[in-house]
């Protein structure tokens, strides 16, 4: 079996769990290997979806338009990448959790950049890995063993029954999937027998475990209302782990696994991984909040977008501060395919 740990990163010991976060005592102020993806992308997909859409001035996507909040532009690719390492780093530095063996066949669900699923083909070099997102925003450059496709993962699949090994996802099912039955029903069919599917995600909520934040605290307030605005527009961003991990379990999947961890927003935390994960976070939170706010704050709210920016900066201030030991909570659920399943 292949190591799964992302390359030059050290798993920390009891990373990923709820126990609360020790905060910091004193305070302290192109590879030869990869192949040109673009003839990939041009017989993959229409020239419509890079007819990207402006408002507000940022970027969104083409294909399903309005189908997700956030923009694609290089701002925000930027925000996706640091997001992602902060995730990894605060849950325990793997690429996947899950005990999959040898897999053959991958699928990146919302792959954004594309940063996992190149992972992914740099540690299985012997896998197919396909990323498929909204965007088409993934890099030219990759591993000859991915390639990447424009799909909804909310459409019907079109992959075979029993065929990946793997099926992964990261800050989907959280804000982005409307019928999340639906959605991990049709994992388990295109799941092979034996195979698995992981999922990681982050709740919108800030937290504290060694202060009371208040209601009407901006970074607490911030969360809540985009709770409030995405749930405007036919979404959530609050799904519980444990929801999940039932779905899982009723649509079939066994041996299903749910792993809490707390991403700290910040370098507040003791722990050395711990600390780098919440300086990746506080600068999502500083640089990104905008990408993040403005089509739920807008659409789903009907703020102005003059309030939007006048409240985001209120926001920033408060997350700099360091003696809140702010936090948010995320999750890793995953669960295997029965041997002997059956695709429905």
């Amino acid at each position: 079996m292949a190591d799964a740990r992302l390359p030059e990163e050290t798993a920390p010991t009891e990373i990923a769990g709820s126990a609360p976060v020790q905060p910091e005592e004193v305070d302290h102020p192109g590879d030869d290997g990869y192949v040109d993806d673009e003839s990939v992308l041009s017989q993959s997909v229409r020239s419509s979806v890079y007819d990207f859409k402006y408002e507000n001035g940022r970027r969104y996507h083409a294909f399903r338009e309005g189908a997700y909040f956030a923009p694609n532009d290089e701002p925000e690719q930027e925000r996706m990448d640091i997001q992602a390492r902060a995730m990894t780093l605060a849950s325990g530095s793997l690429l996947h959790h899950c005990p999959v063996k040898d897999p053959q066949r991958i699928l990146d669900v919302g792959t954004g950049t594309g940063i996992w699923a190149i992972e992914a083909g740099d540690t299985y070099p012997a896998a197919e890995v396909i990323g498929c997102d909204l965007s088409p925003i993934q890099p030219d450059w990759v591993p000859p063993n991915v390639k990447f496709l424009v799909d909804d993962a909310e459409d019907t699949w079109t992959w075979p029954d029993d065929h990946f090994d793997l099926i992964f996802t990261r800050l989907l099912v959280s804000g982005s999937i409307m019928d999340k039955k639906k959605y991990f029903t049709q994992a388990f069919r295109c799941c092979k027998p034996g195979g698995w599917i992981e999922d990681h995600e982050l709740w919108s909520e800030t937290r504290s475990d060694h202060i009371q934040l208040t209601d009407d605290m901006p970074a607490k307030r911030w969360a809540d209302l985009m709770a409030e605005g995405i749930a405007k527009m036919g979404r959530d961003m609050r799904p519980e782990g444990s929801l999940v991990k039932s779905i899982m379990e009723e649509v079939g999947f066994v041996d299903v696994v749910h792993i809490p961890f707390k991403v700290p927003v910040g370098t507040w935390p003791a722990n050395e991984t711990l600390k780098a994960a919440g300086g990746a976070q506080l600068i999502v939170m500083l640089d990104g909040i905008q990408a993040l706010s403005l089509a739920i704050f807008t659409r789903g709210l009907g703020w102005a977008p003059e309030d939007v920016e006048s409240f985001l900066e209120e926001c920033r201030k408060d997350f700099k501060q360091k003696k809140k030991y702010m936090y948010w909570p995320g999750w890793i659920v995953y669960g295997r395919k029965p041997e002997n399943a059956v695709a429905t």
